[in-house]
């Protein structure tokens, strides 16, 4: 899945440091790890055991107390409020267990909103949306809104939205979390065909071990640490009997 022998994300000495002295909690404790372009990292771990904390700071949705986190070589550690939000905007697609959609719009606007913000003309916008839907398996539920769509259709609307700015990093967040099994290995294998088709590079926080024959490396987070990390060829997770189990 390397592209390169240089890491595309790099993850220096992140401490995550809740409360003062006594009270101190650390959610990370002193975190290094290095993501490669066009992989599908998975991380897991118990509740508490800081894996959401360090999913939320890789895609600059938080900043750690102390340490570095570099995405090519932009620092997110050194960048203003306002930098970090762009940065957001243009890099990163965020795919959440409760989809986020806009009641309201219709599945093509919910998909176009991400490009107008960044000033892509509404007719292009629609174009990418509709291709978008198109790709995640909605052609025919465009002008749907999100009440008219099961919550599978809205996480794969959550997915074609994630993907709109052409993202070089997509995060999400538990992202079968709500779904029925059948339901959920669909997403799954959506998932599985981004890093190909999109040359994005996927981070995905989750519980849900179906996810893990999509991934190439698991990273297994205990107590604000790194437990170990495994690379998924070496596993016996067959992708094939997932599709069969679940339809």
């Amino acid at each position: 899945m390397e592209e390169t022998k240089d890491p595309f994300i790099v993850v220096r000495n992140i401490w995550k440091t809740f409360g003062k002295g006594d009270a101190a909690v650390h959610a990370l404790s002193g975190i290094n790890l290095d993501i490669y372009r066009k992989e599908y990292i998975s991380i897991m771990g118990p509740s508490g055991s800081g894996k959401s904390t360090l999913f939320n700071m890789i895609g600059a949705l938080d900043t750690p107390t102390q340490g570095a986190i570099k995405v090519g070589d932009v620092d997110l550690t050194k960048l203003s409020p306002l930098q970090l939000a762009y940065f957001r905007c243009r890099y990163i697609g965020y795919v959440f267990q409760s989809y986020n959609l806009i009641g309201h719009l219709s599945a093509l606007d919910n998909t176009a909103i991400p490009q107008i913000l960044l000033g892509t003309p509404r007719k292009e916008a629609e174009k990418r949306a509709a291709e978008l839907l198109e790709f995640v398996g909605l052609h025919g539920r465009l002008t749907h809104k999100p009440l008219e769509l099961s919550g599978g259709q809205q996480q794969r609307v959550a997915i074609a939205r994630a993907l709109a700015n052409n993202p070089t990093i997509l995060l999400a967040d538990e992202p079968t979390a709500n779904l029925d099994l059948k339901t959920g290995a669909g997403i799954i294998e959506l998932f599985k065909n981004m890093t190909k088709e999109f040359g994005v590079t996927v981070i995905s926080a989750t519980h849900d071990h179906r996810m893990l024959a999509a991934s190439s490396r698991i990273v297994w987070i205990d107590q604000g640490k790194i437990d170990h990390i495994e690379n998924v060829s070496d596993l016996d997770i067959d992708t094939g009997s997932i599709r069969d189990e679940h339809g």
